[in-house]
């Protein structure tokens, strides 16, 4: 940069001009280093400068959805880019032969790029960089060749290998954003393996440090949580946490406090168990506590000694036992309890018309929109319960004892105040409901929300995942998790990226092995979304003549297996006319012998909304006269000892905030009726609703080291682009002769004349059924991974080919629902 020629007289015009040069120079310099970073993040924030360059940019270059040749384009753009800049190309391509898609890719290069050779050697070397990442199929190639262009022959700087990663990885996000068919696992394994390579260290060493928080041991804080733990809160700040699964946030708060001994901090959680583990671990300065121990100890105590107290739940029966006569019945008692709930939860001082549930499910299992009469008696009773419930005094009406959210919510209206801490962390703060919301807002220390707002699966308890909604002063993240490496965290990331769009924050692993395509001869922990299908995988692994031990999470006690016996019980009387004297040990399902039977248990199941029990009642349904059987051999196979089971079964309700080695995905969560290819022929809508995602979310990041999918699950993936393919030369895949289509419905054999060919590969699902792979015909590959055909062969050959539809088989749900369309 040339100097202007300065005068010497006038010594402080001279001094100011000199410091806006040297700003200029530095801020020329400043724009110059690591563009490529920069830019990324830039346009992953959507701001207006960088989403307009690369629009400029791929529009220049015809890299756009309507130009079939676009991924060709990229490589040439990238590569005639790098290829300009000053390197010892011969050193970066002596490294890169050493990748093992290196023959395929410079194979390519050669045969649907020739022009880059002409241009320069540097140009077809960048290139073959190019696409051996647009042809991996997990993270671990890309940690191979990002170890291969770092290894000191290559002559490159660490800066200029994160910059070649960040200019690809810049291009592929951006390409989804202008329709380009692309899988989005490459983008994925890019920025997974940049995160390792500059908040870890170049050789993927990773921290001591155990998955869980619930097993806490020294570590090496992550830059997000050193981040965290240096913020030091003030009164009236509101810090929001948002961690996603396995991230560390249990340790990052220990810590926090740890760093602030004279601080005094209140830990509080709706979760009872991950609060006893607290007390464990936090340091001295922090007060462990549920929200409902807070409330027992100023409010819950008093109906305790007056023994008023209701150690379960206020029940559709006991409310419609206190109804007044001639206006009771199940659906109207179901909407009297269910205002009550929704004004427990809520934020309010007194029931309302709005706390009354729109719909209601009738007594045939209809939904009905409430009647304004109905709404009104549901008000009126409400309050009238309340009132009763509120009353110290002594009652024989389980109706009117007070309930454990009742007092929770005495203690909110009472506007307690927890003015002798000087910050409270709010756990799990997905799961709070705005009742807990405004308590914790009207204290005036400082506040820690933490959670993952894609945890949160108990809206049916009131929640509203506050930590969404809340406000808040300052936000960090936690996005690295501890518990699994690249593999299953893209599992998660992906769930999360097809349901919610969420994509400007990646869950991402830490470096360590994981697989998700196939068993283990690991303890397996199955995960079902319903109490059905945990009962289903109970009844298949202790078949046999040598039973598997099982685990079931929560307690065989907890699970109910009495009370399915006793239904059974009911239900043979009904059925076999038989009234022999068969014990039922349940109060609760004894009563209907002598108030109608099986058939009102059911009627009522159904009015009443109660899942749990028509969740049993299916179960006794299925396996009718089995059932004592069943129940036995399920009890004497269960083992109270996780350590001492084959098999770990329960819900995942049951298994948030566990994890487990193995994990296997069971059938019964939300169902995507085909892969992305064919769900565009069906024109299927997918209007799932949020807490089914999270379910599946929560489901798949149990896992440590393997996760066993669905066909359910691996549809899911394709809708990101995942087809679970690698490349191959196809010389050497024809080399015996011509190969048929692995695909039952197609009779193409590969094309002779094609570069490369791609290889579906193995999996094997939770269902122990086998997809064994093989190699895909490139008519079918074009449209399962669009333009990533034409670095494979000619687009024109490939449509030339014959193509046969496949068929799609859909289940019952999905039938209906084509059907309604």
């Amino acid at each position: 940069m040339l100097l202007p020629n300065l005068s010497t007289t006038g010594e402080p015009a001279v001094m100011h001009t000199m410091d806006y040069i040297l700003e200029a120079i530095l801020k020329e310099e400043k724009r110059k280093f690591i563009p490529w970073k920069k830019l990324y993040h830039q346009y992953v924030a959507q701001e207006p400068h960088a989403v307009n360059h690369i629009d400029i940019l791929f529009k220049q270059h015809g890299i756009i959805a309507e130009d079939e040749s676009c991924i060709l384009k990229l490589v040439k753009y990238f590569s005639t880019l790098k290829g300009s800049q000053v390197t010892d190309h011969k050193a970066v391509m002596g490294c890169l032969k050493y990748h093992h898609l290196y023959t395929v890719a410079e194979t390519c290069v050669f045969q649907r790029l020739p022009e880059l050779k002409e241009i320069s050697e540097a140009v077809t070397a960048w290139a073959a960089l190019a696409v051996i990442v647009l042809l991996s199929s997990e993270v671990g190639d890309i940690q191979r060749l990002l170890r291969l262009v770092q290894h000191p022959s290559s002559k490159l700087r660490l800066v200029d290998v994160t910059e070649t990663f960040y200019c690809l990885t810049t291009l592929l996000y951006a390409m989804r954003d202008h329709r380009i068919l692309i899988n989005t696992r490459i983008h994925y394994n890019i920025f997974s393996c940049l995160h390792l390579l500059e908040n870890v260290n170049p050789v993927w060493n990773i921290p001591h440090f155990h998955g869980s928080s619930r097993n806490h041991r020294s570590f090496t804080l992550t830059h997000e949580q050193q981040q965290i733990i240096n913020h030091d809160i003030t009164p009236g700040q509101v810090m929001k946490i948002v961690a996603f699964a396995g991230t560390g946030k249990t340790s990052t708060l220990i810590e926090y406090a740890k760093k602030r001994p004279t601080l005094r901090f209140l830990y509080a959680s709706f979760n009872n168990s991950i609060v006893k583990h607290a007390v464990c671990v936090f340091p001295a300065n922090v007060t462990c506590k549920t929200f409902h121990s807070l409330a027992f100890a100023a409010i819950g105590k008093n109906y305790n000694a007056k023994k008023k107290l209701n150690s379960s739940k206020l029940t559709v029966y006991a409310v419609n036992e206190v109804l007044p006569e001639g206006q009771a019945g199940f659906v109207r008692a179901k909407l009297v309890a269910k205002t009550l709930g929704n004004f427990f939860a809520s934020a309010d001082d007194s029931i309302e018309n709005e706390h009354v549930p729109i719909w209601c499910v009738n007594t045939t299992g209809n939904r009905d929109l409430v009647k304004p009469e109905d709404q009104t008696f549901a008000v009126r009773m409400a309050e009238e319960i309340w009132g009763k419930m509120k009353h110290l005094g002594e009652t024989r009406a389980h109706a009117y004892k007070m309930t454990h959210d009742g007092y929770l919510k005495l203690w909110q209206l009472q506007q307690p105040c927890l003015s002798s801490y000087d910050a409270i962390f709010i756990d799990e703060a997905q799961d709070c409901t705005p009742s807990i919301m405004k308590v914790i807002h009207s204290q005036t220390c400082g506040k820690i929300f933490v959670g993952d707002p894609h945890q949160q699966i108990y809206k049916f308890r009131g929640a509203v995942n506050a930590l969404s909604e809340v406000i808040h002063t300052h936000i960090y993240y936690l996005t690295q998790s501890f518990r699994f490496g690249a593999e299953i965290a893209y599992v998660g990331a992906t769930i999360l990226d097809v349901s919610k769009k969420v994509r400007r924050k990646l869950l991402l692993g830490v470096n360590k092995e994981g697989t998700i395509r196939g068993h283990s001869s690991n303890k397996v922990a199955i995960l079902c979304r319903t109490n059905s299908c945990v009962f289903d995988e109970a009844v298949r692994v202790t078949e046999g003549e040598s039973p598997s031990k099982i685990h079931i999470i929560g307690g065989s006690k907890n699970f109910g297996l009495k009370k399915i016996y006793d239904i059974w019980v009911l239900f043979h009387q009904a059925h076999s006319g038989s009234q022999r004297n068969l014990y039922i040990s349940e109060k609760s399902i004894f009563m209907w012998k002598k108030r109608g039977g099986y058939s009102a248990l059911k009627k009522y199941a159904i009015s009443s909304e109660d899942k749990e029990l028509e969740a049993k009642i299916a179960i006794v349904e299925k396996y009718k006269d089995r059932i004592p059987e069943l129940v036995q051999r399920i009890h004497n196979c269960n083992t109270e000892d996780m350590l001492n089971a084959d098999y770990i079964i329960g819900t995942v309700h049951k298994a948030k905030g566990l994890e487990f080695d193995t994990v296997s995905i069971a059938d019964d969560f939300i169902s995507i009726p085909a892969a992305r290819h064919n769900l565009e022929r069906l024109r299927l809508p997918l209007g799932v609703v949020e807490e089914e995602w999270n379910l599946l979310y929560v489901a798949t990041t149990r896992a440590k080291k393997h996760l066993i999918i669905t066909k359910n699950l691996e549809n899911i993936l394709t809708l990101a682009g995942e087809y679970f393919m690698t490349a191959e030369l196809t010389s050497q895949v024809i080399k015996e002769g011509p190969v048929l289509c692995a695909l039952d419905h197609c009779d193409n054999h590969l094309l002779s004349d094609s570069i490369l060919s791609m290889k579906k590969l193995p999996l094997i699902y939770s269902d122990r059924t086998e997809d064994k792979g093989g190699y895909i015909c490139h008519s079918c590959v074009l449209r399962r991974v669009g333009p990533v055909t034409s670095l494979m062969a000619s687009l024109e050959l490939v449509k030339s080919m014959n193509f046969k539809e496949e068929n799609i088989n859909l289940n019952r749900y999905a039938e209906l629902l084509f059907a309604a369309i």
